[in-house]
């Protein structure tokens, strides 16, 4: 049975929902909000004798009877209990009229219930029902706050009208969670009309912290240029940014690229007497490494040292992370040294990034034994440790292992997750698998994890490799009627499918439905059919589309050329194929081990040994070491031409 609270008259109730739920009711007097007064229901389950009827069963109640005051602080403490309780001492608390208790019993009580906004609102009807004691701004505060924590930007807005019907005074503290909320579901528009038009309205003006909130979202959301605007704006209006405004700044520049940016707006920070601290580092020094400056980065941590700021295991993380990217596995180690001298043990972060740094690296092995190391330190492996683990064995074509340690994972209570399914579902197919791995696509959705794109793409990538078109084409019914349209990656992989087995017709119709799907082709759409086009001996119109590709705005690559190259070598063509490698360097692509290796194979069978044996000098003067392949054509082209 549960207790239903109604918190009229702002709120209706309704007895019949197993949760609070809202619902437009009657008009705000709030005159900007499209959000009007709002219908909750709040469910208090009666106590129970039982501990595995509470949400979270291993929290126990500290409280026996009334709330206990604490001596030094003069606090209410309040600590998981069930809701039955807490009406009871809330009760109390009410008849005492303290509203500074009320209030911090109602902001504690909120941090531990399994339902906080039900919670809150249940004590806050008690709280408006109650005779000689009202809510008060701070009360308001609390609330809001609730809302935001849970991403209910719609109640923010009922409870704001109701917060000004009542004559409250707007202030910015009020205002924060509603620009918070908005942000977070990047309605930036939204949150900046809030700042500059209907706070100062109603005499509430915008401070650091409503900018600071509003400058985030617009740098989550991708909006760098406004950002940058608001802080202008902001500084027009007597705000002068702070350190947390700068590192957001400095945040969103950075995950966006533009670190130059970024190490203007550090060089400004300093200019108004901000002194950068740990985070600003910290972003600074991750963005440099995602940008591949790897020795900026590590100049930046001496820096950071050399101002008192000394690196966290965040910096320590980053460092290694982007070290094991740029494959200096050897100087991530040694900052795992650096690191554990300082004092911050390595946690399961840096054990993973190493993990996957020597999984990238193909060292499955010493990823192993770091996973021994990691284990002996108290550290157990976690979905990420497993994942990265499964997905190197399947690099490596170790099949058998990466399905034990699927099995490992699942017995150690990990549920594998769809990045997991597809990594196994990838393997399989590489490996030649495609039964099991379509058998995979079933277990994955037995466990209740839905194929996405990426999977299906994978399954229809091996189908194709595998020569089994109809079933690839199958999976791709399947996928659009699962909700998952074909993206820019699908049709590639079909195109290439249907090249390779020489249907080149099929797969200019299939660029046809693909640009009639609102996917425009890409470089690699453009070279696999010219690879299919040269391949079918179809050369002229392998250079209609390099034209056609120019047009579209696609610059050719070094595997346009390539592919180009070898084709008109296979057609006897060699005058022109060299004639495009001078295309080729006047456009900035320095010929590659490929290049040299296909005009060299070329000129033997064209029987120009010597200008074959001049590339070869040439190949090896711009350091590619020739191989099996390159010596071959050599050799065949001088049987050719009666050398023995």
């Amino acid at each position: 049975m549960v207790s239903t609270l109604s918190l009229a008259p702002f709120f209706s109730l309704s007895p019949s929902a197993s949760q609070y739920q809202y619902q437009y009711q009657s008009p705000s007097p709030f005159p900007f909000a499209s959000h009007r007064g709002l219908c909750l229901v709040c469910y208090v389950s009666p106590p129970s004798n039982s501990q595995s009827d509470r949400p979270y069963p291993w929290r126990q109640p500290h409280w026996k009877g009334m709330p206990e005051k604490e001596e030094k602080r003069g606090r209410w403490k309040a600590d998981a209990i069930s809701d039955q309780e807490a009406i009871h001492q809330f009760d109390q608390l009410l008849a005492l009229k303290n509203l500074r208790q009320i209030n911090q019993y109602l902001k504690d009580y909120t941090k531990f219930s399994s339902n906080p906004l039900s919670t809150a609102f249940s004590l806050f009807t008690r709280l408006i029902q109650a005779k000689g004691i009202s809510p008060n701004e701070y009360t308001y505060e609390i609330l809001m706050d609730c809302c935001a924590q849970i991403n209910q930007v719609n109640l923010l807005f009922g409870l704001l009208g109701r917060f000004l019907k009542e004559g409250c005074r707007a202030n910015v503290m009020i205002f924060s969670p509603i620009l918070k909320g908005l942000c977070w579901e990047k309605r930036t528009d939204e949150a900046a009309t809030i700042v500059l038009n209907k706070m100062p309205k109603l005499g509430c003006i915008p401070n650091v912290v409503s900018y600071s909130i509003l400058i985030n979202g617009l740098c989550k959301k991708g909006e760098i240029e406004k950002a940058m605007d608001f802080v202008d704006v902001m500084i027009s209006k007597g705000h002068e940014p702070n350190v947390v405004t700068y590192n957001t700044l400095i945040k969103g520049l950075c995950k966006n690229g533009k670190i130059k940016k970024a190490l203007d707006f550090l060089d400004v920070m300093i200019s108004k007497r901000h002194e950068p601290d740990v985070v600003t580092y910290s972003t600074l020094i991750d963005g440099l490494c995602k940008n591949g400056d790897i020795e900026k980065a590590v100049d930046f941590v001496d820096v950071m040292i050399s101002k008192g700021h000394e690196p966290n295991v965040v910096t320590y993380n980053t460092l290694i992370d982007g070290l094991c990217k740029n494959g200096d596995f050897e100087k991530a180690m040694d900052f795992v040294d650096v690191m554990i001298s300082k004092g911050h043990e390595p946690d399961i972060v840096t054990y993973n990034t190493l993990i996957k740094g020597l999984c990238r690296n193909g060292e499955i092995e010493k990823a192993l034994d770091f996973l021994d190391v990691m284990i002996s330190k108290r550290h157990e492996p976690d979905v990420v440790t497993y994942s990265t683990l499964i997905d190197g064995l399947c690099k490596k074509s170790e099949m058998e292992k990466a399905l034990k340690f699927l099995d490992l994972m699942i017995s150690k209570g990990h549920d594998p997750d769809v990045v997991t399914y597809s990594t196994v579902i990838d393997g399989l197919c590489k490996n030649g698998d495609i039964e099991k791995a379509v058998d995979f696509v079933d277990v994955m959705i037995s466990k209740g994890h839905e194929p996405n794109v990426v999977t299906y793409n994978t399954l229809i990538d091996g189908l194709c490799k595998n020569g089994d078109f109809e079933k690839a084409m199958d999976f791709v019914d399947v996928m659009i009627s699962k909700g998952h349209e074909p993206d820019i990656v699908t049709y590639n992989t079909l195109i290439k499918g249907l090249c390779k087995n020489g249907e080149i017709e099929k797969a200019m119709d299939f660029v046809e439905v693909m640009i009639s799907k609102g996917h425009e082709p890409d470089v690699v759409t453009y070279n696999t059919l010219i690879d299919g086009l040269c391949k079918n001996g179809e050369i002229e119109k392998a250079m209609d589309f390099v034209d056609v590709m120019i047009s579209k705005g696609h610059e050719p690559d070094i595997v346009t050329y390539n592919t180009l190259i070898d084709g008109l070598c296979k057609n006897g063509e060699i005058e022109r194929a060299l004639n495009f490698v001078d295309v080729m360097i006047l456009k900035g692509h320095e010929p590659n081990f490929v290049t040299y290796n296909t005009l060299i194979d070329g000129l033997c069978k064209n029987g120009q040994i010597e200008k074959a044996l001049n590339f070869l000098d040439v190949m090896i003067s711009k350091g590619y070491d020739s191989d099996v392949f390159t010596y071959k054509n050599l050799i065949n082209g001088l049987k050719k031409g009666g050398i023995e």
